[in-house]
């Protein structure tokens, strides 16, 4: 089997390309609408500036998708041999000469789109390169599941720091406070999808793999996925009125809509979370965490559809 077929086998299991462009288009995509909001701007007459921006950012996603599987490489040779990379369909070189090119094509996708995005992604580079190295503290955070997650968590953040400056053309010290609270309410969404992945019934725990269920039990675990729920719509809440603060009190019709849908939709989570808590079923186990990943992708598509609608 050729290089090609086997990095297609990897794709394929472990960043299936439409579930996760469309995840990365819908995040892009209520980043932007925020950004907008924020501060208006034209975006009609760069499409191949957009498009590589888009380009730019979903090869982020991508290699830190490689860096997890590097870095996780030693354990999931014993508890998760299934995967690409422990049953060998790529060899380590190759897979680091993969990781090698997607960084490269990264440096000159954003030098291409001028110093302001380059230097922006620079420091995402670094934070991501940081990461991989589990923040040089790794045998002291590795049993720590839940502080270990939301440090890694925090690139999600990052990322919409790099989409406002690719929008806008812009540094990040350029950057308003109602988009930084977007940028920050990022980090907590991505939490909610991360703790809410790995919560299981007792039949479905494994021998030697971590989770939150079975660190915290299902309703510790589901408390805490709540919890980051309620930041992650209080940093759109803020953000929403610092931008009605600025645009008029009369504004504030435009942006209950935006508002409602994601209360909505998180009100939906906690309803499943609930329920699982009571009764960590396998269904309810399952139904929990279908309901985790339809929140990443419609959580962020309500911000994104209400703000083309009405803005």
């Amino acid at each position: 089997m050729n290089l090609i077929s086997r990095w297609s086998i990897f794709i394929k299991e472990r960043f299936e390309p439409v579930s996760h462009t469309i995840m990365i288009a819908a995040f892009a995509s209520a980043n932007a609408a925020m950004a907008f909001a924020a501060g208006r701007f034209e975006i009609g007459s760069r499409p191949a500036f957009l498009l590589t921006g888009f380009a730019l950012v979903w090869l982020v996603f991508f290699h830190m998708r490689l860096f997890d599987d590097i870095k996780d490489y030693e354990t999931d040779r014993l508890v998760n041999k299934e995967r690409p990379l422990p049953r060998g369909v790529l060899s380590v070189n190759e897979f680091g000469a993969g990781i090698l090119v997607c960084v490269i094509s990264e440096i000159i996708l954003s030098a291409s789109l001028g110093f302001k995005v380059f230097s922006t992604y620079a420091l995402v580079l670094c934070f991501t390169l940081i990461m991989r190295q589990e923040f040089f503290i790794g045998d002291w955070m590795r049993p720590k599941m839940e502080l270990y997650a939301a440090t890694h968590t925090f690139s999600a953040s990052m990322l919409g720091l790099l989409i406002y400056s690719i929008l806008k053309d812009a540094y990040i010290t350029e950057m308003p406070a109602a988009y930084l609270y977007v940028a920050l309410g990022n980090w907590f969404v991505f939490n909610v999808f991360e703790f809410g992945r790995k919560t299981f019934s007792t039949e479905e725990e494994r021998e030697g793999v971590d989770s939150y269920s079975l660190r915290l039990a299902p309703f510790g675990a589901f408390a805490l996925l709540a919890v980051n729920i309620f930041l992650a719509f209080l940093a759109l809440y803020l953000s929403v009125g610092k931008i009605i603060s600025a645009a008029g009190a009369d504004k504030i019709t435009v942006y209950m809509p935006m508002l409602i849908s994601a209360a909505v939709i998180s009100f939906t989570v906690i309803c499943a979370g609930m329920v699982y808590s009571v009764k960590p079923s396998n269904f309810n186990a399952k139904f929990y965490r279908g309901a985790v990943s339809f929140y990443l992708v419609a959580y962020h598509l309500a911000i994104a559809i209400c703000a083309a609608l009405y803005f």
